[in-house]
């Protein structure tokens, strides 16, 4: 990920410096000759690699670009400086920059992944079709890249060669697994609608849907086509299917309103550009939640080259900006989402949470509020009440929630989220017995989910009651989520309330193991440390909590601690006592 540690003027200050600077030479005797020394013919190149690296590393992914691109000039034989200064410049989100450095390096001999992806695009945009099909065959790409350019060239050779050679083009590359096959099987399928083939479509689409394939854009389309066929019925099941398993689509919420509303539906029949970014968009998207920083930007800017429309790239690509710490630049991108795109109110809930994250807190309780006023969308009003409830203003987030889960029993519909959300509401307003009915509701609802059951879990444990239960729900809760350093803080700290401090050691241990970066985690086990007499050990931890930026409020807690130790627990007990696991 890249990290933001200051601007690169003072590292191009000292190579000026450097630059500038002359050395004497020494004879024989040991004096000065009295002449400058010559730097090496290749320092100019060294010098714009390191500016670039430099920028990379601090969040400067423009001037990378920009230096890298010199280094290209200078030192035309590396391969791999041409690759950085594509990459660069598609971090940066200008991919007119990139596709420029692309053919810059490749005047001089340079044939990357990123850069033969990126002519490939830009000459099937130019409509120089075997061009394009040279910088796109699949030799040479690992694994990720060849998906992409494979759905690129499916495009291609549909716009040039028609749907049957994109057809047979993709279907010599199944593997006869499903689940490996789907995303080409999805694009076979667009390629079919495209194609006015909408009985094959629609066998293409139940099979995936057979397979357990969720993939959004695929099931907007099965949808529509369902609907077209006049299967309104079967086209709402599969999007709440969807809405259940995977989670809420603003598109696909859209949709469905739409269909149940009777208004027409149409079906997608998409041109070889806009469906060679859905291409590049459906692996992309699968990268996103692989990576913790922001590499899969790069993706989605070559996804919006081919498509501008394509706001499912455009929320995403501020996500992954999101992830490498650019909060500014995710707003800007989200900001051009118009408010006749679905995913307009979606983009507001992510603006709102980027300003969060910048500490801009009214503004974004403010722009949340205008853009609820202006659509009464449903999600954006969840996102707002979940807004609320991160600024601990409760009393709002329950009264919205109220609202919402009111509204949904209106229509027939409980979502356990909500009530999931509501529950935890309460609980921090302390009304205690309206949260654990809401809570209990939600754990009917969707008895396997860990974060219920460990709320719940913990919920009753921190207070006193229902001990055995309580600490059975969250071992069961981490038997879902068995990496889940959060879960596993929540069981060590349960075993820290019930006054058992070697249990609690061990698994806030593993906690902290498994999330190193959380204050909290790390706060807890300072407690438990203490409490087993390891009190150097315990201030360690606190210490190291410091570091890692709580709450004001905690950070006070904290360095009272340090001064005087933890507070007395209150201990409660439960009524068996369980083994100390063994460690792996």
């Amino acid at each position: 990920m890249m990290r933001r540690t200051g601007a690169v003027s003072a590292l191009l200050l000292s190579l000026g410096c450097v630059a500038c600077a002359s050395y004497p030479v020494f004879g024989p005797n040991g004096f000065s000759a009295g002449a400058a020394y010559a730097p090496p013919a290749d320092s100019a190149a060294l010098g714009d690699f390191l500016v670039a690296r430099y920028a990379a590393m601090t969040n400067d992914p423009r001037e990378a670009a920009s230096r890298y691109s010199a280094s290209i000039e200078t030192a035309p034989e590396s391969t791999g400086i041409a690759e950085r200064a594509v990459f660069s410049a598609l971090l940066s989100g200008d991919y007119r920059q990139a596709v420029r450095l692309a053919n810059k390096a490749q005047g001089a001999g340079n044939y990357g992944t990123l850069l033969r992806l990126t002519l490939g695009i830009q000459s099937m945009l130019d409509g120089k079709d075997s061009i394009s099909a040279a910088y796109l065959k699949e030799d040479g790409f690992g694994p990720f890249n060849r998906a992409v350019a494979r759905g690129i060239s499916a495009w291609r050779i549909d716009g040039n060669e028609g749907p049957d050679a994109a057809e047979a083009y993709l279907n010599a590359t199944l593997t006869g697994d499903p689940r490996l096959d789907s995303a080409t099987l999805y694009m076979r399928g667009l390629i079919e609608l495209s194609a006015h083939k909408d009985e094959a479509a629609l066998s293409t689409f139940e099979a995936l849907w057979d397979s357990g394939a969720r993939l959004a854009v695929g099931i907007d389309a099965h949808a529509r086509l369902l609907v077209a066929n006049g299967d309104s019925k079967r086209a709402l099941e599969l999007l709440t299917v969807f809405s259940d398993t995977v989670g809420a689509n603003a598109a696909l919420e859209s949709l469905a309103e739409d269909i149940a509303s009777s208004r027409e539906i149409t079906v997608p029949r998409l041109k070889p550009t806009q469906g060679a970014a859905l291409a590049v968009y459906v692996p992309a998207a699968a990268l996103i939640t692989r990576t913790d920083d922001d590499v899969a930007s790069v993706y989605f800017v070559l996804a919006l080259a081919l498509d501008p429309d394509l706001a499912e790239a455009r929320t995403l690509w501020a996500q992954s900006l999101e992830k490498g710490g650019r909060q500014p630049e995710a707003i800007a991108v989200l900001s051009r989402i118009p408010d006749s795109s679905p995913f307009y109110a979606s983009s507001r809930g992510q603006i709102a949470w980027a300003l969060l994250r910048l500490g801009r807190d009214k503004e974004a309780v403010e722009l949340a509020r205008e853009a609820v006023a202006k659509t009464s969308d449903r999600g954006l009003r969840i996102q707002l009440a979940d807004i609320y409830r991160s600024l601990s203003r409760y009393d709002e987030a329950d009264m919205l929630l109220t609202v919402i889960i009111k509204e949904d029993a209106r229509e027939g519909r409980v979502d356990w989220r909500l009530m999931y959300a509501r529950g935890a509401t309460r609980e921090a307003l302390d009304h205690w017995d309206d949260a654990e009915a809401d809570l209990k509701l939600a754990l009917e609802l969707q008895p396997r989910s860990p974060q219920v059951l460990n709320y719940l879990g913990y919920a009753y444990v921190d207070r006193g009651i229902n001990l055995e239960e309580g600490l059975e729900l969250i071992r069961t809760a981490l038997t879902y989520d068995p990496d889940s350093g959060f879960i596993t803080d929540s069981l060590g700290w349960a075993y820290y309330r019930l006054g058992r401090y070697e249990l609690a050691t061990y698994f806030l241990e593993r906690a902290v193991e498994l999330e190193p970066g959380d204050p909290t985690l790390n706060d807890h086990l300072g407690d438990a440390y203490w409490r087993s007499d390891r009190k150097l050990e315990a201030k360690f931890q606190w210490e190291r909590s410091l570091k890692l930026d709580p709450a004001e409020q905690e950070r006070a807690r904290i360095e009272v601690k340090l001064l005087k130790g933890p507070d007395a627990p209150v201990v409660v007990q439960a009524d068996s006592e369980p083994p100390l696991p063994n460690r792996p």
